[in-house]
């Protein structure tokens, strides 16, 4: 199994590499701190996709920032120092079922636990 990550802001690279990547086994692409989006493995290609996995860390926040601090930087165009957020923390993760003679993945699913899921585990 190929697993590839890639760290990019512009969607137009993660979408390029996407296509580069195409019959790969696994291929991801995305930026640690969004939302995840899924898609399940193309029947002939047996490639498993994640556009941005997610973040692990704070949901309640501005890429993991306390929000107020990124707003007050945006608005006033001033550096301000970086404070982790501490609300609703989450563990974002996928699970990729794959084929073992051929390595090609035959599912894919997304994990996202919030702090109460980690107790139920």
């Amino acid at each position: 199994m190929i697993i590839v990550d890639m760290h990019a802001e512009a969607s137009s690279e993660k979408t390029a590499l996407g296509y580069h990547l195409d019959g790969t086994r696994l291929r991801g692409r995305g930026h640690p701190h969004p939302r995840p989006h899924l898609r399940s493995p193309h029947p002939a290609q047996g490639t498993a996709y994640c556009t941005d996995l997610g973040m692990t860390g704070p949901y309640d926040s501005v890429i993991g920032v306390e929000a107020e601090t990124i707003v007050k930087r945006f608005i006033t165009a001033m550096p301000a120092r970086f404070e982790t957020a501490k609300n609703d923390p989450r563990f974002a993760a996928v699970v990729v079922t794959v084929e073992p003679k051929t390595g090609r993945a035959t599912a894919i699913d997304r994990m996202l636990l919030g702090e109460g899921d980690v107790g139920k585990l």
